[in-house]
């Protein structure tokens, strides 16, 4: 039908008349109280109450609503593509040992990433892809990030890609096609990261999990290493007990079939009045071959249990075996025998920054096999 609306500033108010063949043409775009467009038409005179009207012919949103309308309809578009289906989505690992990030080098979403791997689980290696996170050249820089830590070369065990909290135009660049396909194409598990309280991003829906914030995504792949530790000592002491209580109850069964009364005197049988020795003897017989069966059931069963033990002995073994072998990576030695170096001052402690260092001034460079002494000519930062 008809629709009649008023379009106002904080100087005039202007009535305004919509007919029905004119504004079939919006589209599914529903005009709402407080909605910011631009209307096209023509003025005229509405003649009962000699008033000035507008007659409009075309109505476009301005401003931040084309922006939502046009996120709306990409939304809308890509989902019927099946980009946000559930089915695409891939697990998160349990535990990383190499998180890739897509973010600004300078930004505070880097830091809170850090501060949180730092606190949960240290020695976690964090790989940083530095991008553009909004304004001119942000789509292809985000993009590009996310490309280099797909690289099989990296190993990167899962991406956190985002940014810090902003204006609904600053996070703009999370909404773009080219940026939310690059969420969806990753090899390696994603997590949308974009501070956000209202609006989620596209990328929420494309990667395969998404957080409120930076910080919250690293707390959502990064375990905590003290209760993983916690974990396998009460599955350790769990199956401890199991076993023993198992092999107990095996020995008490042992220990009553072998002191029962026909096993400990099988001649007292003898002593029976002669009318009941055949009764007796059925008797006796049957009892018996009835213990001889109970007994190698529980022998069999007895015999197998250094086998059982022996194997889950091995499997846990083997798991911790693992664990430490992973602890060991992330030991300030490991990471020295994969290729790095530490650097310490005069004072022996270990040097975090180029900030911290001096011209002309005396380190000492730390290797797996040995260390070296070395004198600092030149300093660059954000090389």
């Amino acid at each position: 039908g008809h629709i009649y609306f008023s379009l106002k500033d904080d100087r005039c108010n202007v009535s305004c008349t919509f007919f029905r063949g004119a504004n079939q043409k919006l589209k599914g775009l529903k005009l709402q109280v407080g909605m910011q467009i631009m209307a096209f038409g023509g003025v005229s005179v509405y003649q009962p109450r000699g008033t000035y009207q507008f007659n409009v012919q075309r109505v476009t949103l301005a401003g931040e609503g084309e922006l939502r309308l046009r996120i709306e309809q990409l939304k809308k578009r890509l989902n019927e593509e099946g980009l946000f289906n559930p089915e695409r989505k891939k697990s998160i690992p349990f535990l990383p040992l190499t998180i890739g990030v897509a973010t600004a080098s300078t930004g505070a979403a880097i830091q809170d990433i850090i501060r949180v791997a730092r606190s949960r689980f240290p020695g976690v290696n964090i790989l940083l892809a530095p991008c553009v996170v909004q304004g001119e050249g942000a789509v292809k820089s985000i993009c590009n990030a996310i490309e280099a830590l797909n690289a099989p070369e990296l190993n990167v065990d899962v991406i956190i890609a985002g940014r810090g909290g902003g204006s609904f135009e600053d996070l703009m660049a999370f909404n773009e096609e080219a940026v939310v396909r690059a969420y969806a194409a990753s090899t390696v598990p994603i997590v949308s990261a974009v501070g956000h309280e209202i609006d989620s991003p596209l990328t929420d829906l494309a990667a395969d999990a998404y957080a409120p914030t930076p910080s919250a995504a690293a707390e959502r792949v990064i375990p905590v290493r003290d209760e993983l530790e916690q974990t396998l000592d009460d599955a350790d002491y769990r199956m401890a007990s199991a076993l023993n209580q198992r092999l107990r109850n095996v020995k008490e069964r042992i220990q009553r079939v072998a002191s029962s009364g026909v096993y400990q005197n099988p001649l007292a049988i003898l002593k029976h009045p002669h009318q009941r020795l055949d009764w007796t003897a059925r008797e006796i017989h049957s009892r018996m071959q009835a213990i001889h069966v109970q007994s190698s059931r529980d022998l069999d069963r007895f015999s197998h249990l250094p086998m059982i033990f022996g194997r889950e002995l091995d499997r846990h073994s083997r798991a911790f075996s693992l664990l430490a072998e992973r602890l060991d990576n992330y030991s300030p030695l490991g990471t020295l025998r994969r290729g790095y170096s530490a650097v310490r001052n005069e004072a022996g402690t270990v040097v975090r920054g180029v900030s911290e260092l001096k011209a002309d001034q005396e380190v000492e460079i730390l290797f797996a096999e040995g260390k070296a002494r070395a004198r600092i000519t030149d300093l660059q930062e954000n090389w």
